[in-house]
């Protein structure tokens, strides 16, 4: 079993919205509602944490009230994505071996398989992300001048969910807080840094798993579901 955390307290600021992303409508749902049905229904999933911003509790409270039965809190995050990991993280009293879901609310279309196989990679390893290779070319620019240019067969796009084992999550994320000079943009970034000799395993993502970023990715998910629905 394992405890999901679901990360909705986004700014925003990219997406250039009066409504928070997370609640943007999306069809008949708010875009958090949709990866929240698919870890509320997931097996292995025995509890769900959901961290948003302060304004936003009662309103995500009320979603959930009636239609989630996994959701045991709704709490603050922080004015970073690595502080509303912390707080998701914060928040959870468990053995140290506990198996930790992290996913951004902002990637509605979140397959249950990853969660399973996330999951099932934690038998093996303290920290798994889901990703896809890069179909382009990566550059490497410094001052606007290309300075490398890697194999693409080397990289891959991390995406969420993310999963970690309790203890090594818990221990990353108390390095960083004494650290003043790293800017994580995702949890495993917080591994490799801190606990570089954790092996970090890989769980094959999907094309259609994106994150709401811009306003055009709102378009680009309307897309998405009318092909996932016809």
């Amino acid at each position: 079993m394992a405890i999901g955390i679901l990360l909705a307290a986004g700014n925003s600021k990219r997406f250039d919205s009066q409504v928070p992303k997370q609640l943007t409508e999306l069809a008949d749902r708010i875009v958090l509602e949709y990866s929240l049905r698919i870890f509320d229904d997931h097996p292995e999933i025995s509890e769900i944490i959901i961290v948003t911003q302060e304004e936003l509790i009662p309103i995500v409270r009320n979603i959930v009230e009636n239609n989630f039965k996994k959701v045991s809190s709704v709490i603050k995050g922080g004015e970073s994505r690595q502080q509303s990991s912390l707080a998701g993280i914060d928040h959870i009293n468990a053995d140290k071996t506990m198996k930790i879901i992290i996913h951004d609310a902002a990637r509605p279309f979140v397959e249950s398989k990853m969660i399973s196989e996330c999951i099932d990679a934690l038998n093996r390893y303290d920290a798994v992300t889901v990703a896809i290779p890069s179909s382009d070319t990566l550059l490497e620019v410094l001052e606007n001048e290309v300075t490398g240019i890697p194999l693409r067969s080397n990289f891959m796009r991390a995406q969420t969910p993310q999963g970690f084992r309790f203890e090594a999550i818990r221990k990353a994320y108390e390095l960083l807080e004494k650290a003043n000079d790293f800017s994580p943009t995702d949890d495993c970034g917080v591994i490799q840094r801190f606990l570089p000799d954790t092996v970090i395993g890989v769980v094959k993502g999907s094309e259609s798993n994106i994150k709401l970023t811009y306003p055009h990715d709102l378009k680009l998910a309307q897309v998405i579901l009318e092909q996932k629905s016809g």
